[in-house]
């Protein structure tokens, strides 16, 4: 139990701003990669705050404000970590360069055009998906969610492009991490969700997976920058998907209270 609390924290620490102020001895490797077990949980955190961000300004201002606010909390607690890998893989892949120079410049810590580009429609499309969304708490409660349990499909298995460094999670993470990650995952969505959970999880689970796909025929391979990026995508997929069966196919998001 110990060691599963402490995998937590590290996770925690790593992947957002949260601080962990405990003494967490002796830190191996494994601990970091059996770590993305939790990566859903991380999300649940996020999304928590996030949403109890959105509750108290949407007592106070008019909802449209709240809904700014809970975005500006999730850039807060993560140090816009996700969104900068967006950014990044978007100045690399769209700069119409060769594999090596692509890779440099999604190290570079400066953002290019195509960055601000992507960055301007992802806050965009985030902002608009929950406007349109008929149960806005619940939505950004599990965008972050969204974003982490689809992780295994970008980094099992994957390679790490770079000749030097090497991703943390990248092809470390084994089968039964994944699994549980994915678990986690569909837990939360059939949550909210019911049955229409586990569609939801199925159809971004596989959009991420395609996502690695494209991704790997341009630079080679999967870095952290992919898996912000990817992160980010599925948070927008997420509202969309939620729009459409809404709309068009009669779903109605659930909670555990049946509310």
């Amino acid at each position: 139990m110990k060691t599963q609390i402490k995998r937590l924290l590290l996770t925690l620490g790593f992947m957002t701003r949260i601080p962990v102020n405990v003494d967490l001895g002796e830190v191996r490797d494994e601990d970091m990669h059996k770590g993305f077990l939790y990566f859903p949980v991380v999300g649940c955190v996020l999304g928590g705050l996030c949403c109890a961000v959105y509750l108290l300004i949407a007592r106070i201002f008019p909802e449209e404000f709240a809904i700014l606010f809970s975005m500006l909390c999730y850039l807060f607690l993560t140090g816009a970590f996700h969104l900068d890998g967006l950014c990044d893989t978007a100045d690399g892949i769209y700069s119409a360069r060769k594999r090596e120079r692509m890779l440099e410049i999604m190290k570079d810590s400066r953002i290019g055009t195509n960055g601000a580009i992507a960055m301007c429609f992802d806050l965009a499309m985030k902002y608009l998906g929950i406007y349109y969304c008929d149960v806005r708490w619940l939505m950004i409660l599990l965008m972050p969610v969204a974003g982490k349990m689809i992780q295994g499909a970008v980094v099992y298995k994957a390679i790490y492009p770079r000749e030097k460094g090497i991703g943390i999670y990248v092809g470390t993470v084994d089968m039964s991490t994944v699994v549980g990650t994915m678990i986690l995952g569909v837990a939360a969505m059939v949550a909210a969700f019911s049955w229409w959970g586990a569609v939801i999880f199925a159809i971004l689970f596989f959009l991420a997976w395609l996502f690695r796909c494209y991704i790997t025929g341009k630079i080679g391979g999967i870095t952290g920058d992919v898996m912000g990026a990817a992160s980010e995508l599925a948070e927008i997929e997420l509202l969309m998907i939620v729009i459409l069966l809404t709309k068009y196919a009669g779903m109605h998001p659930l909670t555990l209270f049946g509310i």
